[in-house]
């Protein structure tokens, strides 16, 4: 089975070549002599079954035939370059005429500005024309009828081959072009909703006793985001930076924090996160926001629960999304609760699904030992 391939990927004359005996009746064979854009050579081949390159010795020659303008041109099988020695062309009668059988044309190649040609081979009788088995030469009449349809039909290949690459590069650019930056912005937008969920949390924190109402400008939050620090030092970064604001602006009832205002000298020049640690970063981010949802339940004499610990998280989550946050966080989950076995007390022991991440860290810690 043959691998399909659009047209317009090969030159024009493959395709000529390989129907020229559908395009006209009475073709015997087909020879091409064209400047490939591609290998960016000049190309000479032949169709009969196959396309087969025939091998010119004299480069000289080849380059002269493609200069000439002459557009259609009927000559015998031995004044055929490929065929015989070149010859030059007399002046020719019109029984001559009549006995030339192979068609000569040339299409202007756009990329190096020279001529294409094409050598159509007929069978010299009018039989493959008309509903007749006569072997009547063919006349110069019908000959010309045949080189203008076969003119035309090749022109508006070469057109529709050219017109049609040129599409499918446009297609092809924008496409990979906006479906990758399309990708890209939507997880960098991601990134930074994330950023500012977790920001927003820890300023919520910082701030709950406060009567003024904190919120992160977008500058402030993007730098926060690309300092890539560990969710302890974001903490101190915006402790330090209420400390100068309440105390220089002494803001009454909202402020806005915005880049400028964040305190940044101590933390600027120090590493940043390994892939590793800014993931443990997010996965105690969540462990601390269920772990003061599970606070707030207790003080109100709630069930600790998924939908109740959702309700009181900021912003609200539901339990289906805190149930896949912990199976897709369950090991690295272990891993916290073996760095920081005094943190999380009340989730460890009173939230169903935690509970059952820590019975089995421990169990497993357990194996490994007697291992």
């Amino acid at each position: 089975m043959m691998i399909k391939r659009y047209t317009f990927l090969t030159p024009p004359f493959h395709y000529v070549l390989e129907n020229a005996s559908k395009m006209v009746s009475g073709l015997e064979k087909c020879i091409a002599v064209f400047y490939n854009k591609t290998t960016k050579n000049i190309e000479v081949l032949s169709f009969e079954k196959e396309l087969t390159p025939l091998i010119s010795e004299d480069a000289t020659f080849i380059e002269n035939l493609r200069k000439s303008k002459k557009i259609a041109n009927w000559i015998s099988i031995n004044q055929v370059p490929f065929e015989v020695s070149n010859q030059e062309n007399g002046q020719l009668t019109l029984a001559d005429e009549e006995k030339n059988s192979v068609l000569e044309l040339r299409f202007l190649n756009d990329f190096d500005e020279n001529y294409d040609v094409l050598y159509f081979y007929f069978k010299n009788n009018i039989s493959n024309f008309k509903l007749s088995s006569t072997n009547e030469a063919m006349a110069v009449t019908v000959k010309e009828v045949i080189q203008n349809i076969l003119y035309n039909q090749i022109q508006l290949i070469i057109a529709s081959n050219k017109s049609d690459a040129a599409i499918h590069q446009k297609i092809a650019k924008t496409y990979n072009d906006s479906h990758l930056q399309g990708k890209i912005n939507q997880l960098e937008k991601e990134r930074l909703e994330q950023a500012k969920s977790t920001y927003f949390y820890l300023l919520n924190k910082l701030t709950l006793k406060e009567d003024i109402e904190f919120i992160l400008a977008n500058d402030a939050i993007a730098k926060l985001n690309d300092l890539r620090l560990s969710l302890d030092k974001i903490e101190r970064i915006l402790t330090n930076s209420l400390e100068i604001i309440l105390n220089k602006y002494a803001p009454s009832n909202f402020y806005e924090i915005s880049v400028n205002d964040l305190v940044l000298n101590s933390f600027i020049n120090q590493p940043t996160l390994t892939i590793k640690q800014e993931n443990l970063n997010k996965t105690q981010l969540f462990l601390d926001k269920y772990e003061a949802a599970a606070k707030i339940l207790l003080t109100k004499n709630e069930r600790i629960t998924g939908l109740n610990i959702g309700e009181q998280c900021f912003p609200r989550v539901s339990p289906a999304a805190i149930s896949d946050v912990l199976k897709k966080h369950h090991k690295k989950i272990n891993n916290l609760f073996q760095q920081y076995p005094e943190r999380w007390s009340i989730i460890r022991t009173k939230f169903k699904p935690v509970v059952h991440i820590y019975e089995r860290s421990i169990h497993e810690n357990q194996v490994q030992r007697g291992a």
